[in-house]
Formats: C-alpha cells, sequence, structure tokens
C-alpha cells in the first residue's frame, strides 16, 4: 500500500500574484497543507537550495528569477507526493507544459516569454523533499506518516479490546473519577507490559553460594531464568550476568 510523503511547494515572486489561486488548486487535488511561510531568500540561501542545479546553463539566472520578491514555501502532503506534485505542477519550460500538460499550474500561470517565470517549484524527488523541507521547516518532524488505515488496523487489532474492558469496569464499578480509575486500571492491565518472573531469594542465593571455582553444572541443578541460559559463561562456570540479573531484578521486588 502506498505511504504519506510530504514534499515541498514553493510559488516563486513571479507566481505570488496567483498565489491563492494556486494554494487553492494544491488543495482541491487533494494535498494537505501541513506548513506554509512566505520568506524572502538571499542569493547565499537561493544558491544553497538550488545546490543540485548548479552546472545549468542558466544556474545564476535562476538564482536572480527567485530572489527578486517574497516567495510562499509549503510543506505539503498527500499519498505520493512527489510524483503527485510534478504531475499536478507540469513541466518546467512554458512551452512543454502548454503542449503536454494543458491544465497544470505552470502552463496556466507560467510566462511565455520567460522561460524561468514558471510560477511554481516542486520538490524532483524523495531525497530532494527531504533536503527542501527542511531547509524551510528545520524544525518539522519528518518521520513517516502512517497510513490511516494501517492507523485504524492497529487500534482495533491491539488497542480497542483492551479500552472496551476498561470502560466496561468503570461502568460497572462507577467510581468517583473515572479517568484516573481508569488509567490506572489500563496500567495494571496492560497485556503488552514486560512480564517478570518471581523466585525464591533462598533458592537463588543458595544456588550462587553452592557454586564452587571450577564446577561446572548442568541446567537441572538450577531454578527460573539461570536454568534456560546458553551463554558461554554459564556452560563454562555454571554462573553467568543473566542469573545475577535475576537475583538483581528479584531484590528490587522485595524492596
Amino acid at each position: 500500500m502506498d505511504q504519506f510523503e510530504r514534499t515541498l511547494a514553493l510559488i516563486k515572486p513571479d507566481g505570488m500574484k496567483h498565489r491563492d489561486t494556486i494554494t487553492r488548486r494544491i488543495r482541491d487535488a487533494g494535498f494537505v497543507i501541513v506548513q506554509s511561510r512566505i520568506v524572502r531568500l538571499t542569493p547565499e540561501q537561493a544558491s544553497e537550495l538550488y545546490r543540485s542545479k548548479i552546472g545549468h546553463p542558466n544556474y545564476h539566472a535562476m538564482i536572480v528569477a527567485l530572489t527578486v520578491g517574497p516567495i510562499q514555501a509549503m510543506c505539503v502532503s498527500k499519498v505520493c507526493a512527489v510524483a503527485e506534485l510534478n504531475w499536478l505542477i507540469g513541466p518546467e519550460r512554458y512551452q512543454d507544459a502548454v503542449r503536454n500538460a494543458p491544465g497544470s499550474i505552470r502552463a496556466i500561470f507560467g510566462d511565455s516569454r520567460d522561460e524561468l517565470k514558471n510560477a511554481i517549484h516542486g520538490s524532483e524527488d524523495a531525497e530532494s523533499a527531504r533536503f527542501e523541507v527542511r531547509f524551510f521547516f528545520p524544525l518539522l518532524i519528518l518521520e513517516p506518516i502512517f497510513n490511516e488505515q494501517k492507523l485504524n488496523d492497529y487500534l482495533a487489532a491491539m488497542v480497542n479490546p483492551t479500552l472496551m474492558d476498561g470502560l466496561y469496569m468503570v461502568a460497572k464499578e462507577r467510581p468517583n473519577d473515572p479517568m484516573l480509575w481508569l488509567s490506572d486500571w489500563l496500567l495494571l492491565n496492560n497485556p503488552y507490559k514486560p512480564k517478570t518472573v518471581t523466585t525464591s531469594l533462598g533458592a537463588v542465593y543458595n544456588v550462587v553460594q553452592d557454586i564452587k571455582q571450577d564446577e561446572v553444572l548442568s541446567k537441572d541443578d538450577y531454578i527460573g531464568a539461570q536454568s534456560m541460559c546458553d551463554c558461554a559463561a554459564f556452560r563454562k562456570r555454571g554462573l553467568c550476568s543473566c542469573s545475577l540479573s535475576t537475583i538483581a531484578e528479584s531484590e528490587s521486588m522485595v524492596e
């Protein structure tokens, strides 16, 4: 199943007079605008943003075209956002956009007299999208966005059964503070919390004290976690850090 992505949509200075219409076109295409800001770049900042285009015949002209006025940067999200946005904005050259994608943003709002004035920029691929979104929104978290259906499936399978049991118990017990009671109940009845195996401290210490320096005991001579251990230290001396951690856990439980 396709995953949600985030990418950058950048309305250039020549497209700012149409920014409300362009923004509406992006929303109508199913994109969610995660964050948006209007800024004006310095030539140095524009050079950093366009670092992948160094060597392009019109590189310096592209820098000028991006810095002559304010721009609107938008982090947008959708399934397959990078490819979908590039399809929406159309080919980079105005003539190509008009011929091959007449309904695209660049075909409608580009300048037929200047191919650099094509109204909007979109990230070319996923790697560029990560860099460009981070460039304008450094505090934005870019972890993968989960598909809504996957989230619903996870909740139905892993969360809802226990939560419904807890709500049933709230209705049955009718506590004075239902929220606090439910939170305590969920902590006590969390089916995924780590399980601790309780052992007799006396038995554990007796086993440890009875081990002699060069004696190797079989696993049947031990209890609890120690009898299940197969590490090198256990095979050599019959005692290992695994058994010591069992002792420490048991002591903390007694306290």
